[in-house]
């Protein structure tokens, strides 16, 4: 045993070995710890934004009048999102579990709190209306986000099976509209004998959802007209 501590000893001088400060430890943990805090508010943030980006796709009042649900719910999803906030739950995990607590708690317990905290705080930043706002804030920062992030632009993209959006660059006589599409087509719609929402203002640059079928080339005859910002079955039977 002597030897055994005589030889540290020796290696501790040879190669000039120094303790290391209990502050090290304490920065370390802290550094760790915000990682995991900011990691947990990131992936609530997404999932947040995955709850509103789905029900903005109106998943909830298509799925009674399409035949292959599977298609629209795949549509549906916003996937980077999705995949974004199960990267926040793992990074969360990882930073934790090299914090000073986090080794005595086992892996499927640890990952089950993260994943639950980040889901009941995903669902608390929802209800509070926030999504919207910090949605609305990306897609005038960062160009082409709409697009790659929001559903609503793949659900509402499908004229052929009835699905159409986008804004309207102008009015017609004979209950007829001119409008162009997020994918940059332009489209004649017929809009005499549908239904529009109260929330809709058919006006030039408004932004609407419209359903219905196409009875031509860039003709679509509107069987509802919806806002683009409506969100689900409940939303749009506030609209009516």
């Amino acid at each position: 045993m002597a030897k055994i501590s005589n030889r540290i000893l020796e290696k501790i001088e040879k190669e000039d070995i120094k303790p290391i400060g209990k502050w090290s430890f304490v920065l370390k943990n802290s550094i760790l710890w915000t990682l995991f805090v900011l990691n947990i508010i990131f992936g609530s943030v997404g999932f947040a934004l995955s709850i509103y980006l789905f029900e903005s796709s109106d998943i909830l009042n298509l799925v009674l009048s399409v035949n292959d649900f599977l298609e629209l719910l795949i549509l549906a999803i916003p996937t980077i999102w999705l995949i974004l906030t199960i990267l926040f739950v793992v990074v969360g995990y990882l930073n934790f579990r090299y914090t000073d607590r986090g080794y005595k708690i086992s892996f499927l317990k640890l990952l089950l709190i993260n994943i639950s905290t980040i889901i009941l705080l995903g669902i608390g930043i929802h209800s509070l209306g926030v999504p919207k706002n910090v949605n609305k804030l990306l897609a005038e920062r960062i160009p082409s986000y709409s697009e790659l992030t929001d559903p609503r632009y793949k659900v509402w993209s499908r004229p052929e099976q009835g699905y159409l959006s986008g804004s309207i660059s102008s009015l017609e006589e004979n209950d007829k509209l001119i409008l162009k599409s997020f994918n940059n087509t332009v489209w004649r719609i017929d809009v005499s004998s549908a239904v529009v929402r109260r929330a809709v203002n058919l006006v030039k640059g408004e932004k609407i959802k419209v359903r219905g079928n196409t009875v031509g080339e860039g003709l679509f005859k509107a069987s509802e007209i919806l806002p683009w910002e409506g969100r689900g079955r409940k939303m749009q039977e506030i609209y009516q």
